[in-house]
């Protein structure tokens, strides 16, 4: 009985690594699309625009400001898609590493959200895994959508650490806390933050209260989870 429970274990665990495996092949299949195939579109009706506004000599002021409206649009759009596509697969991860990836997630949470994001992050940097970058990076991205929505507090601090072996990501606010114990019912985000961590080898503490603020510590592997 003992080792059939661990031989499902053992099995469950490969199909979720496996899932978000197959998860983040798909996001960055999508975020490819949408940077070359619906950008690179964007570009082109912006070009186009451009050029028809410089030879219709003949336009109207009231003419030349609704062209102006319409290309302002595609530039906001271009923008959004470009911000999507961060969203769905952060190339800075692979190009730089995970500390530049985290710097570009907080300053667009601050944009868009308003809330603060305040930075603790090693000087020097350290290369990882992919697999354990991205799993921080998404366990970061998850925990700082869930202080955002939640919290109700002007800034979120973020923590990296290199200490040799071991990684450690806290993700912390002040705000109004939850019951840890009575999450379990609609927390599918802390949920995941606690699977992506053991899926590297590491292991994820969220400690709240009602209003007593939240932090979630990850400790992982260097390594990950072959470590």
């Amino acid at each position: 009985m003992v080792i059939a429970q661990r031989r499902v274990a053992v099995l469950h665990r490969a199909y979720a690594r496996r899932l978000l495996a197959v998860q983040e092949e798909e996001r960055a299949r999508v975020a490819r699309d949408v940077h070359d195939d619906a950008i690179q579109r964007l570009a082109m009706l912006r070009h186009e625009l451009r050029e028809f506004e410089q030879s219709a000599t003949d336009l109207s002021p009231a003419h030349r400001r609704h062209l102006a409206g319409i290309a302002g649009e595609v530039q906001d759009l271009t923008a959004a898609l470009r911000q999507l596509a961060h969203r769905l697969h952060p190339a800075a991860i692979q190009q730089a590493g995970l500390v530049p990836a985290l710097e570009q997630l907080a300053d667009e949470c601050t944009r868009e959200s308003g809330v603060a994001v305040r930075l603790s992050l090693p000087s020097d940097p350290f290369a990882l895994p992919a697999e354990v970058a991205i799993a921080l990076f998404r366990i970061a991205q998850e925990a700082l959508r869930n202080a955002i929505r939640h919290a109700g507090v002007p800034e979120v601090a973020v923590d990296l650490r290199n200490g040799g072996e071991v990684v450690e990501l806290r993700i912390s606010d002040r705000g109004c806390g939850f019951d840890p114990t009575a999450r379990r019912g609609g927390g599918i985000g802390l949920i995941s933050i606690e699977e992506r961590a053991r899926l590297v080898g590491g292991r994820a503490v969220i400690q709240s209260r009602p209003g007593d603020g939240a932090t979630v510590a990850i400790r992982v592997p260097r390594g990950g989870r072959g470590a």
